[in-house]
C-alpha cells in the first residue's frame, strides 16, 4: 500500500470573503507526482497558496494532512518543519541577502548534508549564482532555476511548485525536470501546477496523476493517457462542456 504524504479532504480555498476553489479531494503517496492544471483563473496558485498558508489564500472548511497530521491551520514556517514548503511562481527579489549565505543558513537549519546542495547545484547549475543578492537581477530562468534549488534544497517530504516552467527557456526546463525526477528518487512527491504540456510530456515515465481544475472546482483526475490526449483535442472550456452534458461516452 502506498503511504500518504499529502491528503486533501473536501478543501475549499478562499481569498479574503471570495471562495476561488470549492471541495478538492487528493491523496498524493511517497515519491508521487501529480499535476495540476487549467486555464488562467482556475484557482490552481490559490490553491498552493492556501494548502501552505500563505495570506490572504485560506482553507475555508476541509483539511490538509501531512502524514496523517492535521496541519490545517499550521503556519507556513510550521509546514516547512515538517516538511511541506512551497515554490512561488513569482519569488521575491531580497536585496542585501546573498544566495550563498542563505543556501548555508537553510543547509543547517536543515540539517542537509553538503554533498547533497552540491549535488542539486550542480543539476540546476546555480553555482555561479551564489555570490548575487536573492533572486535580484536574474534572467527568468535563473530565478526559476534558483527558486527550485531552494525549494528541494530542505529535502521536504512534499514539495509544491507553482509553474516553474513559466518564462524559461528549454535549456532551464530540462534543467528543471532534471532535478525534479532527482528529487522523486530521493523521496520527496511533488504537486506541480504548469501550463505546458511539454514539461508534463518530459516527466511522463514519473506523473501518477492529473488533475484538471476549471470554474473553481476540480473536473476530473487521471493517468497521463487518460488526460493528456482529451486536453490536447478539446482545451479545458471543451472538458467542462462535455462533463456537463454527461462526460465521455
Amino acid at each position: 500500500m502506498v503511504e500518504v504524504t499529502l491528503e486533501l479532504r473536501n478543501v475549499s480555498v478562499a481569498v479574503g470573503s471570495r471562495v476561488v476553489l470549492s471541495s478538492v479531494n487528493m491523496k498524493i503517496g511517497y515519491r508521487e507526482l501529480h499535476v495540476l492544471v487549467g486555464p488562467n483563473g482556475s484557482g490552481k496558485t490559490s490553491l498552493l497558496n492556501a494548502v501552505v498558508g500563505i495570506k490572504p489564500y485560506e482553507v475555508v472548511s476541509g483539511q490538509v494532512l501531512l502524514m496523517g497530521e492535521d496541519v490545517t491551520r499550521e503556519p507556513p514556517n510550521v509546514k516547512a518543519r515538517k516538511g511541506l514548503v512551497l515554490a512561488h511562481q513569482l519569488p521575491p527579489v531580497v536585496k542585501g541577502v546573498v544566495v550563498g549565505k542563505f543556501v548555508e543558513e537553510l543547509a543547517r537549519r536543515f540539517d542537509v548534508k553538503k554533498s547533497y546542495v552540491d549535488m542539486l547545484s550542480e543539476i540546476l547549475e546555480v553555482g555561479y549564482l551564489m555570490d548575487r543578492y536573492l533572486f535580484d537581477k536574474m534572467s527568468g530562468g535563473e530565478r526559476k532555476r534558483l527558486e527550485t534549488f531552494l525549494t528541494l534544497l530542505t529535502r521536504p517530504r512534499v514539495a509544491l511548485l507553482d509553474e516553474p516552467d513559466s518564462g524559461v527557456d528549454i535549456d532551464s526546463l530540462n534543467t528543471i525536470s532534471n532535478a525534479l525526477r532527482a528529487a522523486l528518487n530521493l523521496g520527496t512527491s511533488l504537486l506541480l501546477v504548469t501550463h505546458s504540456l511539454h514539461m508534463i510530456k518530459l516527466l511522463r515515465e514519473y506523473v501518477n496523476t492529473i488533475h484538471v481544475v476549471y470554474g473553481g472546482a476540480l473536473l476530473m483526475s487521471g493517468l497521463y493517457d487518460e488526460v493528456v490526449p482529451l486536453v490536447e483535442k478539446h482545451g479545458f472550456s471543451g472538458l467542462a462542456l462535455r462533463f456537463s452534458r454527461g462526460g465521455f461516452p
